[in-house]
C-alpha cells in the first residue's frame, strides 16, 4: 500500500512537472493598402531602403516589454513570427509604397536614388499602455542628408500581447507617414 502511495504521488509530481507552455507567435497585421494610382507624366523618384537596424535586445524573437525606466524583460513564450527588422522593412515598403506618391521603391541604389537608413532604439510596450518606438532615420542622397530623431507613443486599445502588436504595427505606420512627408521635401 505504501509503495503504490509513493508511486501515486510520484505519477503526481511528473505530472505537474510537464505542463506544456503555450508558445504565441505574433506578426504585423498586414496593412490595407490602396493600389498607388502611377502618374506616367511625372518621372519616378527612387527610394532605397539601406536597411533597419536595431538594437541587439530588439535582435531576439521575444517582444519586448519595459517595466521601469531601467528594467526591460523579453518575452519567452510571445515571440515574433518572424525575423523582426524582416518584417519591419516589408511593412514599411508597403507603407511608403501606398504614401509616398511619385517614388519608386528599389531594393540597390544608384546615384540618383534617396537612401533610407532605420536605426531603432526602443519597440517595447510600456505598464502604462503604451507601445513605444523610437530612434532615428536618415535619408540621403550624394551629398545631401537628412537625419532626424523620432519618439512614438502608441496608446494600446486593450491589455494583452495582440494590443500591444497591433499598438506597434500603428506606431510603425505613423513612422513612415511621417518619412514619407519628409521625402516631398527633401
Amino acid at each position: 500500500m505504501r509503495s503504490l502511495l509513493c508511486a501515486t504521488f510520484l505519477l503526481l509530481i511528473m505530472a505537474c512537472s510537464q505542463q506544456s507552455v503555450q508558445i504565441q507567435y505574433y506578426q504585423f497585421p498586414y496593412p490595407e493598402v490602396l493600389p498607388k494610382v502611377e502618374v506616367a507624366s511625372q518621372p519616378e523618384r527612387v527610394l532605397v531602403l539601406e536597411g533597419i537596424q536595431l538594437a541587439p535586445f530588439l535582435q531576439q524573437r521575444g517582444i519586448a516589454f519595459q517595466q521601469s525606466p531601467t528594467e526591460l524583460n523579453v518575452a519567452r513564450q510571445h515571440l515574433w513570427a518572424d525575423d523582426l527588422a524582416t518584417q519591419l522593412s516589408r511593412h514599411l515598403l508597403l507603407n511608403l509604397d501606398a504614401q509616398a506618391r511619385g517614388w519608386q521603391l528599389q531594393k540597390q541604389a544608384d546615384k540618383t536614388a534617396v537612401q533610407l537608413h532605420i536605426q531603432l532604439d526602443r519597440m517595447v510596450g510600456t505598464t502604462d499602455g503604451y507601445a513605444l518606438l523610437s530612434g532615428e532615420y536618415r535619408l540621403s542622397r550624394q551629398q545631401h542628408s537628412h537625419r532626424q530623431r523620432f519618439l512614438i507613443q502608441q496608446p494600446m486599445q486593450s491589455d494583452g500581447y495582440p494590443a500591444l502588436v497591433q499598438a506597434m504595427a500603428e506606431g510603425w505606420q505613423q513612422l513612415s507617414h511621417d518619412i514619407a512627408r519628409q521625402l516631398e521635401t527633401f
